[in-house]
């Protein structure tokens, strides 16, 4: 076990995923003590269809109520993150709408804001701290724990998301098919 080889507590690691039917029943059925969090980043599932494509095989309600399902088992509360990116999915109305869905289907959990980190020529944008702060207190007003994380290395392209870019920009290896190496 990773406790026993490495000296990492099972409450220590987290299982992250943007919902995979049937799947949460069989994790709560495991009975591991580590922390779920779910990748959300949008409160409907037609805006969370455009955000993650994927979300297409796994209704909104439908892992929400697998989330509560999850926390009855296992009585651990469940961390979702959520994106915030700058006129897309950060309004007050999106804000009231996640608060709504989540107190509707009794989730006992967590929401982890992430304020988008921009990258060169990419779609989106960060929103500003005056939004970001009063889409929290939206959640808050609502009852649902909130905190908004810490980004750190964005000054140095370094943060979340910006060293892929960069890396695609410009990769450590290019191949060069003109090229021969021989070896003897």
């Amino acid at each position: 076990s990773l406790n026993e080889d490495l000296g990492i507590g099972a409450r220590s690691m987290t299982i992250s995923t943007v919902g995979v039917p049937n799947s949460l029943e069989r994790l709560a059925q495991s009975e591991l003590q580590s922390t779920l969090a779910v990748s959300l980043h949008a409160p409907n599932q037609a805006l969370r269809e455009r955000l993650v494509p994927s979300a297409k095989a796994y209704p909104l309600e439908a892992l929400l109520h697998d989330c509560h399902q999850y926390f009855l088992k296992t009585k651990r509360r469940v961390s979702f993150e959520y994106t915030l990116l700058a006129g897309v999915n950060d309004s007050q109305s999106h804000a009231n709408e996640l608060g709504t869905i989540l107190r509707k289907f009794h989730v006992h959990g967590h929401v982890n804001l992430i304020p988008y980190n921009p990258v060169d020529n990419g779609e989106y944008q960060r929103p500003s701290n005056k939004d970001i702060q009063k889409f929290k207190m939206a959640l808050e007003s609502r009852g649902v724990e909130t905190s908004v994380r810490q980004t750190r290395g964005s000054e140095a392209a370094a943060a979340c998301g910006q060293l892929r870019n960069e890396f695609q920009k410009n990769p450590l290896f290019e191949s060069d098919l003109s090229t021969e190496i021989l070896v003897e």
